[in-house]
């Protein structure tokens, strides 16, 4: 054990016997009981203890307020039980001749030492003697707490890392140390085995450390919290009950990891801003294939520098105003890289006009890239439907597959425009904007002004005499459309009578020309329904 631990060990019950003034105590405790640390010494002659006692003290007494009451001494002794305290002496000369037996087996059941002196004792002797032990303990503690805090400074300003400060809180504390940051792999000092790990930390999280308040003693933890978030979780775990200093020195080491966790956070936005820039800017094409290539190489060596695609989830205003907002998208990015690699796709993340950005460098060269693609994107919005909040969870768009490294620009304008259509039309199973054929006409035509005098040209009518006459002309010649013209499929599918069908298509050509099958026309009426669904919704 290391020596500044031995120095500041707290006194147990089995330490005081082995001072002088107890050596002709009798002692009435079990090896647990004798582990039991004492803080304080406290002579006690009232039966009401409760309410003067901390925990920790060494009560002495010579039993005159229960000497000959069995129920007094019981109450007298749950208080000590209640209040914590560390053990019972009994002076057994002028006032009590023996305990009550009673009295003794309920200390005996709840591991609590009595120790009984049969000659008369100074107990003002034992307050000197213990007291001084403690004050002499409490000014090497202080003494030792300087020098790991002058430790812990010098390890800061070194700029060597987190890992060398929990190597010296585990050098003073002799403990195992364990720290479980948030979003990273947890680290234990000494090294231990993964499964102990996994366990240890799974016991942690789900509060199944210790079955028995008295063994949770062995366990410290401090969160580790700046600027009002937490970071992490920094525990000591030992072998028997910690002691003050162990503690103290746990706090000190958590105030020190906060500091350099904070450093580090700076130096990590630092690099992740300059990192979110230059994505930005590759996304609007001002860097050149040269460029992209050495920042790629860099980051993946081993990536293959060939077609990508550009996928833009929308996410929603009350997602940025989640709580840890940013520790959140770290975490989901994480996931999102590692499927997206599962499927042949290098993804580089950014974070962009209440958009979340993926570039994906295709690493299996177009082989079913849509498929992939596709697969991808349903394994992590199926992970996103067990977390709140499910940031994957709104509209996405994939842009146009991009040749080179240098076309993003494109791919990104794309996948934007796949979004914006889906606001109109309506999300869409598979939105690939290179599948969206007239939607892309329809978006165009919407943005000079051109869509509302489509569908007033070519079936404003029909849609007038179906909210005057309730009818289902819209529909029908949707329908009749679709089948090319089959009357016999259109009825069919309308589930209605030939004769039925006849009525309507002569009130379609009635109000749109008996040309309206014509080919150039027809393909204007069929824009044109398309722009009423894409504007008002499906026709049914």
């Amino acid at each position: 054990m290391d020596a500044i631990v031995q120095t500041l060990l707290q006194l147990t019950i089995r330490d005081i016997l082995q001072r002088p003034l107890f050596q002709k105590a009798e002692v009435l405790a079990s090896e647990e009981a004798l582990n039991r640390t004492v803080r304080w010494v406290h002579i006690m002659e009232v039966i009401q203890a409760g309410q003067l006692l901390s925990g920790g003290e060494l009560i002495l007494t010579t039993g005159i307020g229960w000497q000959e009451d069995e129920e007094r001494s019981l109450i007298f002794l749950q208080q000590l039980l209640r209040s914590g305290a560390s053990g019972l002496c009994i002076e057994l000369v002028t006032y009590t001749a023996r305990p009550p037996e009673r009295m003794l087996e309920l200390a005996k059941r709840e591991h609590f030492p009595i120790l009984l002196f049969h000659e008369q004792v100074r107990y003002i002797d034992i307050t000197q003697d213990l007291h001084a032990h403690f004050i002499n303990q409490h000014h090497k503690m202080v003494a030792e707490l300087e020098v790991l805090s002058k430790q812990l400074g010098q390890l800061l300003l070194s700029g060597k890392g987190l890992r060398p400060l929990l190597e010296l809180l585990q050098q003073t504390t002799d403990a195992q140390v364990a720290f479980f940051p948030l979003n990273a792999e947890a680290q234990f000092v000494p090294a231990i085995t993964k499964a102990k790990a996994d366990k240890f930390y799974e016991r942690w999280i789900y509060n199944e450390m210790f079955p028995s308040p008295l063994l949770s003693l062995q366990l410290a933890h401090r969160p580790i919290v700046a600027l009002g978030r937490l970071f992490a979780d920094l525990l000591i775990h030992a072998k028997q009950e910690l002691t003050e200093f162990q503690i103290l020195a746990l706090d000190r080491c958590a105030t020190a990891v906060a500091q350099e966790m904070m450093r580090t956070q700076y130096v990590e936005e630092k690099r992740r801003y300059q990192d979110d820039l230059w994505l930005g800017d590759w996304l609007s094409g001002k860097h050149g294939l040269t460029e992209i290539s050495y920042y790629i190489r860099h980051i993946k060596p081993s990536a293959k520098l060939g077609s990508l695609a550009v996928c833009v989830f929308q996410l929603k205003a009350s997602h940025a105003e989640a709580k840890d907002f940013e520790s959140l998208m770290l975490q989901r990015n994480r996931v999102a890289r590692a499927i997206f690699e599962g499927e042949g796709f290098y993804l580089f993340p950014l974070l962009l006009q209440g958009q979340m950005v993926f570039i994906l460098l295709d690493q299996l060269e177009r082989q079913k890239w849509k498929e992939r693609l596709l697969q991808a994107v349903e394994r992590l919005r199926r992970t996103e439907m067990k977390q709140e909040p499910a940031l994957f969870s709104g509209l996405w768009g994939i842009g146009k597959l991009a040749a080179q490294i240098d076309q993003a620009a494109e791919s990104y304008a794309t996948a934007k425009e796949t979004i914006a259509i889906q606001r109109d039309a309506g999300p869409l199973p598979a939105p690939f904007f290179d599948e969206l054929h007239t939607y892309k006409i329809i978006s165009a035509l919407k943005k000079c002004g051109m869509l509302d005098e489509l569908i007033r040209e070519y079936i404003e009518p029909l849609a007038s005499y179906d909210k005057e006459k309730h009818g289902q002309l819209l529909l029908t010649l949707k329908t009749y459309l679709i089948r090319s013209g089959s009357k016999q499929d259109t009825a069919r599918e309308l589930f209605i009578a030939r004769q039925t069908l006849y009525h309507r298509l002569d009130k379609i050509i009635a109000l749109l020309g008996e040309d309206f099958m014509s080919a150039d026309k027809r393909l204007a009426i069929e824009l044109a329904v398309n722009a009423y669904e894409y504007t008002r919704g499906a026709i049914r």
